[in-house]
């Protein structure tokens, strides 16, 4: 039977300061003073790969830290920043190198769509993987853990949690690239989602230069693992 998802959750809980502790080891003394004067002026929010990363025990450099506010971005913090506008009205900044994406929570597109309260809580129900599913406040050194990202600890498979979502494409493109990342087993409910929502191997291409600045995933081998996967006969 495996563990029960109460006992995954405690397990979870239980590495808070170890958690901590290993990302502000891993962050520049620049980027740790501009997220402590973030912290000084809203909820700070954690969220995406560093989490998963940690969890299924593959701590490497970080290249980007996403991060959720919930008060709104105040142009006395970005004065002096590498900075630009990034998708759905956030902040993309660069600092020692670091992308930094910040989005308030009220702009984030799951939110947008789902409009859950209270905001912090609401957004492991709104992240399109499973894998996803859970924040860190920084704030209060807390986890906040959606079941579904308990399930994936628990059944080591990925999956779908809020199927809208504004780029099917790199959704497709993503679910090849965990897969293979991870090396888990992708769920049926997702493998429908990607039968439904398949985009056309133009797009597919496109947004694979456009995210990963190369296409990693040539088409005939994109076919090849739709037709491993019962989307394409």
């Amino acid at each position: 039977m495996g563990k029960k998802l109460a006992d995954i959750k405690k397990e979870i809980e239980s590495k808070t300061e170890v958690f901590d502790d290993y990302f502000y080891s891993k962050i520049s003394p620049s980027v740790s003073s501009f997220i402590n004067l973030l912290k000084r002026d809203t909820q700070v929010f954690l969220f995406s790969g560093i989490i998963r990363d940690f969890f299924v025990k593959r701590t490497n450099e970080f290249r980007d830290i996403d991060l959720v506010i919930e008060n709104e971005l105040t142009e006395e913090l970005l004065t002096g920043l590498n900075y630009q506008k990034n998708s759905f009205g956030g902040y993309k900044i660069n600092i020692d190198n670091t992308i930094i994406d910040i989005w308030e929570v009220k702009n984030t597109w799951g939110f947008q769509k789902k409009s859950i309260l209270p905001l912090s809580h609401s957004l492991p129900e709104t992240t399109f993987f499973n894998f996803s599913s859970i924040l860190y406040s920084l704030n209060k050194k807390e986890f906040i853990i959606g079941n579904d990202f308990l399930k994936f600890m628990k059944n080591k498979k990925i999956d779908i949690v809020f199927d809208i979502n504004p780029l099917p494409e790199l959704c497709i493109v993503n679910t090849i690239y965990y897969g293979q990342k991870l090396n888990y087993e992708v769920s049926n409910k997702l493998k429908e989602y990607i039968k439904a929502n398949l985009q056309p191997m133009e797009k597919l291409l496109a947004v694979q230069e456009k995210h990963f600045k190369n296409i990693i995933y040539p088409a005939i081998y994109m076919k090849q693992i739709f037709q491993q996967w019962n989307i394409l006969s």
